[in-house]
């Protein structure tokens, strides 16, 4: 998995600059009705980004469906942030981090 941490520049916050653009974005949109789930229109079932606050730091993470999901994602997200936040960002921060592997499951005894 792939967390993204946008930080902001002074004064700005990264979390509300995001949710305002992204009414108006022809190629991201949100997936639930919370706002914090954003899938790109053109991969609509290639996973998606959860966003989250934590004090003006945006916290986004990448769960994408597939490995190459995974680099569109990332790529089409911090080409945004690039094109649409130049002058209020401050750092965009990504940290890969490993899932832990799935519960086995209990077996049953009869």
């Amino acid at each position: 998995m792939l967390v993204l941490q946008v930080i902001p520049a002074p004064g700005q916050d990264a979390y509300r600059l995001l949710r305002s653009r992204i009414k108006d974005a022809a190629t991201w949109s949100w997936s639930n009705k919370a706002k914090t789930r954003l899938k790109h229109v053109q991969r609509p079932h290639g996973g998606y980004i959860q966003i989250s606050n934590a004090d003006g730091v945006l916290v986004a993470h990448v769960r994408p469906k597939t490995p190459a999901d995974l680099f569109y994602l990332a790529e089409k997200f911090t080409g945004r942030l690039i094109a649409w936040f130049a002058d209020d960002l401050s750092a965009v921060n990504m940290q890969f981090i490993n899932e832990p592997p799935p519960p086995k499951k209990k077996r049953r005894r009869r």
